[in-house]
């Protein structure tokens, strides 16, 4: 299949690519893919490269339909429960607004996919406050958390949010509460049967649920580029938090709504801690928050004048601060373009970036996961699976960045016999 790849495009955004890829040639997630992501985000990359093939477009395509049909969520879900004296689309635009404001929030990333099910989460909570009562609700509310977390795992800290929210805003009965423990973990539950159906029960486990809590992804973007990128997101934040306060009269159920709405705020903050990465990406569980606020914001201003000019002003600030700012500051996230290989290349390592114009050729898309993996050669089952794996990828080259193949070597003979030493990291095949 065709591959295209845009250049400015960030190195997350290529490894979602090539994961598609790779999975899409018939590898498995986890026991033959030395990563972490979700494996239902794994799943929907798999499926647009085997429809679509590996391109980027396909993929930014996919992620502005995810973005439409949220800011519809958003802005049914405020309307229907009149969060506002006026009823408009004001919030399903300024949350289009705030998405394409940073390239990272228009990536396909797990993010993305799992904010999705956290809005239609949100949906239900809000009716359940509005006195709503019926086991459907604490059912569907529970199975979104859940395919949120099968997405993106940091997604689960809004299932302790909501539960909060349930308790605090209304009168739900045990029995209901644990109908939405249950449902929550049912997506769980389908994807650990999964995994046990095909063996890698263990494998899913350890490398989605523990390694992804406890490992240290290293991220491009410092501590004080996030910021300085956030910055005017952190400012319309702020000042419509202070415009809501000063001049809102809210209702009482009014009241309740922006009080679980800044459950959400709180759900995102922890999801950006609990995160491995600690990347852009994680601020979209931020942005329904700002939208919100905005439109408060817009809603409560008086003045004709001010009602006219300050929509422009604030908007066309917002894309251009950021557009700005981040050509700036998230220089580290671009593509390295570390060249081209010869057909045939296996890099055991975290340079993605070789193949950003050819196919997929390794297994190791996270180095922690990676290097846990190659530590099994001391293990004779482990050593087995490593085997089989490389024997299943038959590479003509390999270019050893993590200085393991002298071990695989050592560990398996005919590897020795097959390879030969052509480098200080690379082995050729001896028949070619």
């Amino acid at each position: 299949m065709q591959s295209y790849f845009i250049n400015d495009s960030s190195s997350y955004e290529l490894k979602w690519l090539l994961l598609g890829e790779w999975l899409g040639q018939g590898f498995r997630m986890y026991s033959e893919t030395f990563d972490y992501t979700g494996p239902i985000a794994a799943f929907v990359y798999k499926y647009l490269y085997l429809i679509f093939g590996k391109t980027s477009f396909i993929h930014y395509g996919f992620s502005s339909l995810v973005i439409i049909f949220q800011a519809g969520i958003f802005n049914q879900l405020l309307l229907k429960n009149k969060a506002y004296d006026e009823n408009s689309y004001l919030p399903a635009f300024l949350y289009m607004i705030l998405m394409v404001s940073v390239p990272d929030f228009m990536a396909l990333s797990p993010q993305l996919l799992s904010l999705t099910f956290v809005l239609l989460a949100l949906r239900n909570v809000l009716r359940r406050i509005d006195n709503q009562v019926t086991d459907e609700l604490f059912l569907n509310s529970g199975i979104y958390i859940g395919i949120a977390t099968m997405i993106y795992l940091p997604s689960m800290v809004f299932f302790l949010s909501f539960l909060f929210a349930l308790i605090l805003f209304s009168t739900a009965v045990t029995r209901r509460l644990l109908l939405y423990l249950f449902s929550f973990l049912l997506a769980f539950s389908l994807c650990a049967i999964y995994f046990y159906w095909r063996g890698d029960l263990g494998v899913f486990i350890d490398s989605y649920l523990t390694q992804n809590l406890v490992m240290n992804v290293e991220s491009p973007v410092g501590g004080l580029d996030v910021l300085i990128i956030s910055a005017g997101f952190i400012f319309l934040f702020i000042l419509s938090v202070f415009k809501t306060w000063s001049s809102s009269r809210l209702t009482n159920f009014q009241q309740k709504i922006q009080q679980v709405i800044w459950l959400v705020f709180f759900g995102g903050i922890a999801t950006f801690f609990l995160s491995n990465e600690k990347s852009l990406h994680e601020l979209v569980f931020i942005v329904p928050v700002i939208a919100y606020f905005w439109t408060h914001y817009f809603i409560l201003l008086k003045k004709k004048f001010f009602r006219f000019v300050m929509p422009g002003i604030m908007v066309f600030g917002i894309l251009i601060y950021s557009t700005f700012i981040y050509q700036n500051h998230a220089e580290p996230l671009k593509i390295n373009w570390a060249g081209k290989l010869e057909e045939g290349t296996m890099v055991i390592g975290s340079s993605l970036d070789y193949y950003s114009e050819q196919k997929i050729l390794t297994p190791c898309f996270n180095l922690h996961l990676s290097q846990k993996a190659f530590e099994g050669l001391s293990y004779y089952s482990s050593a087995g699976d490593l085997y089989l794996l490389f024997q299943k990828i038959d590479p003509d080259i390999i270019i050893d960045e993590m200085e393991v193949f002298p071990s695989m070597m050592d560990r398996f003979p005919k590897i020795e016999k097959d390879y030969t030493r052509e480098g200080e990291r690379r082995y050729q095949k001896a028949n070619n």
